[in-house]
């Protein structure tokens, strides 16, 4: 699958109801040992900037869900938190280069209704013209793609 597909993969998940972090968590399920009702309940507390909290953005948190999930261990600790981290480091730099911040909160700024608070707003025709959501959601995913091929997790 290329980044166009995994882009258009996890913008259809979002399109039909899942959070930005499920969305773009289940669009790379084939990469990792879970399935995908497994991937949608790991990621699903991540969206919203985790809890909608307005925490970093959950479809960036997906990435380092993923990362998690295919990065090899090589049983030192130590040294496997610190790859772990590096590249969750490189990924949380290019989607701030690419859309100016990683925080949910200031993503939406400007968006009616996107406030705290548990209660998600109604996914509907509205909620989707609103916000920008579809499209962090497609473009992650793409990047990330692009992050995971050129570090050789798949080609």
């Amino acid at each position: 699958m290329d980044k166009t597909q995994r882009g258009r993969l996890a913008e259809e998940y979002f399109m039909q109801g899942y959070c930005c972090a499920q969305s773009v968590a289940m669009a790379f399920t084939d990469l990792t040992s879970l399935s995908l009702e497994q991937m949608k309940r790991v990621s699903h507390a991540f969206g919203g900037g985790f809890g909608r909290t307005r925490g970093m953005c959950g479809a960036l948190a997906a990435c380092g869900i993923i990362l998690g999930l295919v990065q090899k261990e090589s049983g030192d600790i130590q040294k496997d938190k610190t790859e772990l981290y590096e590249k969750v480091q490189q990924i949380s730099a290019l989607f701030e280069e690419k859309f100016g911040s990683v925080s949910c909160k200031k993503l939406l700024e400007g968006v009616e209704d996107a406030g705290e608070g548990g209660a998600p707003g109604e996914r509907d025709a509205h909620y989707y013209a609103s916000r920008p959501c579809a499209r962090y959601v497609r473009e992650t995913a793409e990047l990330f793609a692009e992050y995971l091929q050129k570090q050789h997790y798949f080609s």
